[in-house]
C-alpha cells in the first residue's frame, strides 16, 4: 500500500467564506444624521456584491467627528440580506446613531464617497489612525471626488437640521465657533462675520449657554441697520435683534466663562462679538452646571436576571457603557430640541439613565422627576416586573449618581449613607 500525503478531501469554497472583496460594489442607498452642527454625525451605506455567491449585502457604518477625531469609527456587515441582519443593524443603529437624536438623510453615491474622503484626509492631516479595517473601504477613496461649492453647500445642508428659532441658531453658532468648527459655523452667518474671537483657546465644549435679548442694542441703535417702509412686509420694524450670551466652556479640565453679543437679521449671524472671558474654578463650573437629580432604587430578587436593550421600550436605543461596578443604559431624547432653549446645557439631551449593579440593583436616575416616573411605569409593566423589589427614591439638589459608579461601592443606598455622613 502506497502511502502519500495528499488529503482525500478537498477544500470548497462556498459563499460563507465570501468578503467584501471578492466583488464589485453596486451603490443601494446612503444616509446621514443631521446633526452635523453638534458637530458629529453617522453615515450608513448599503452595497450589493453581484460576483458574491451568497454574502451578497454589504453594510458599512461611519462615524464622523468634525472637530477634533474626524473619521473615529467604522464598522461594517456581510450579509444574505438585510433581514437576515435585522437585528444587528438595529443594534448597531442604536449604539452609534442613539446618541444624536437626529433625523435621516439620503445622500448619494457621489455625496457619498467625498464624505469618506474628506474625513480620511482630515485624519492623514492630522496624523490620526483610521479605524480598524480601514481597508475595507479603500475603495470608496479612489478615484478622488470634486465638488462644487454648491454641491457643498447642498450637502452640508443635508447634515444640518431645519433652523427656525433664534435660540436654535445662537445656540449652534456658540458651539460651532468654541469647537473651532467654523466650516459648519459660516453655515449660519449672513455676509461676512468673523468667527474666531477666541483664538487663544483650542477646540472646547459649550456646556451651558444663556441668552438675553439686548434692548439696547436693536436696529437703528447701535447696529448697521435702519428702519425702512419695507419693514412693514416683515410685520416688524425690526429685522434685526442683538442678543447677550452667558457661556461656560470646557477643554482638558479647565473652565471659562464667555459673554458674547451676537445680531440676528432673520435667523442668520450679522455680527459676532466678544465682550469679556475669564477662567473658573472646577468647583465654580461645578456649581454653575449644578441641577436636580431624582433616583429610585430597586434591588432584583432573583439572580440571573438580565436587563437588556429589550426590557422596555425606551431602552431600544439607548448607549450601552460598562464599568466595574454594573451596565449604564444612558437614553437621549430623540432630537434635539434642547438647543432651541433660552438656557441651552449640553447634558440636557439625555432623557435618562438606568443602572444595573454588579450588587444586584436596578437604578433610575433623571434630572427630572417626571422622566424617571415614566421609567418606572416602564418597568412596572414589562414582563421583568415581578422580579423588582423597590427599595428607595431619592430627590437631591446636585448630580451624585456619576461619583456612585467610580466609588467602588456596588450599593447605591450604602452610597448615600456614607457621603451623607461626610456632609455632617
Amino acid at each position: 500500500m502506497e502511502i502519500t500525503n495528499q488529503s482525500p478531501f478537498q477544500l470548497l469554497v462556498g459563499g460563507l467564506s465570501e468578503t467584501a472583496s471578492d466583488s464589485s460594489k453596486e451603490f443601494i442607498d446612503a444616509y446621514i444624521t443631521d446633526t452635523r452642527l453638534m458637530g458629529v454625525t453617522c453615515l450608513r451605506v448599503h452595497w450589493l456584491l453581484p460576483e458574491n455567491t451568497l454574502r451578497t449585502h454589504f453594510y458599512q457604518f461611519f462615524y464622523f467627528d468634525a472637530e477634533e477625531s474626524g473619521l473615529e469609527n467604522y464598522e461594517s456587515f456581510l450579509s444574505e440580506s438585510e433581514y437576515e441582519i435585522h437585528d444587528l443593524l438595529e443594534e448597531t443603529e442604536a449604539r452609534l446613531m442613539g446618541g444624536l437624536g437626529g433625523k435621516k438623510n439620503s445622500l448619494t453615491e457621489r455625496e457619498t464617497r467625498f464624505l469618506v474622503q474628506f474625513y480620511a484626509d482630515f485624519n492623514l492631516n492630522r496624523s490620526l489612525l483610521l479605524p480598524e479595517n480601514s481597508k475595507e473601504f479603500d475603495f470608496l477613496l479612489m478615484p478622488r471626488v470634486d465638488v462644487s461649492d454648491v454641491e457643498y453647500y447642498v450637502l452640508m445642508c443635508k447634515q444640518c437640521p431645519i433652523i427656525n428659532t433664534p435660540y436654535q441658531v445662537i445656540n449652534y453658532f456658540l458651539m460651532r465657533c468654541v469647537g473651532r468648527d467654523f466650516s459648519a459655523a459660516k453655515l449660519l452667518i449672513k455676509n461676512y462675520v468673523r468667527t474666531d474671537l477666541f483664538s487663544e483657546f483650542p477646540a472646547a465644549s459649550l456646556l451651558r449657554n444663556v441668552i438675553d435679548e439686548d434692548k439696547d442694542a436693536q436696529s437703528g441703535s447701535n447696529t448697521d441697520y435702519y428702519a425702512t417702509d419695507e419693514d412693514k412686509d416683515f410685520g416688524t420694524f425690526q429685522t434685526r435683534k442683538a442678543y447677550l450670551c452667558e457661556s461656560l466652556i470646557e477643554f482638558g479640565g479647565k473652565y471659562f466663562f464667555l459673554m458674547t453679543r451676537l445680531t440676528l437679521d432673520h435667523l442668520k449671524v450679522v455680527k459676532y462679538e466678544r465682550l469679556s472671558c475669564f477662567g473658573l474654578s472646577p468647583w465654580e463650573a461645578a456649581l454653575i452646571l449644578s441641577a436636580p437629580e431624582f433616583v429610585s432604587v430597586y434591588e432584583i430578587v432573583i439572580d440571573g436576571i438580565e436587563i437588556t436593550r429589550q426590557s422596555i421600550a425606551l431602552l431600544k436605543n439607548a448607549m450601552v457603557t460598562e464599568h466595574e461596578s454594573g451596565s449604564l443604559f444612558m437614553i437621549f431624547y430623540p432630537d434635539n430640541d434642547h438647543v432651541k432653549k433660552r438656557e441651552y446645557r449640553l447634558s440636557d439631551d439625555v432623557f435618562g439613565m438606568c443602572f444595573v449593579s454588579e450588587g444586584g440593583q436596578l437604578i433610575l436616575i433623571s434630572n427630572m422627576r417626571q422622566n424617571v416616573s415614566t421609567l418606572e411605569r416602564d418597568f412596572k409593566a414589562s414582563p421583568i416586573s415581578p422580579v423588582l423589589a423597590p427599595t428607595a427614591k431619592y430627590e437631591f439638589n446636585h448630580a451624585v449618581f456619576k461619583n456612585f459608579i467610580h466609588s467602588g461601592f456596588d450599593d447605591f443606598e450604602d452610597f448615600v449613607a456614607a457621603i451623607s455622613l461626610q456632609e455632617e
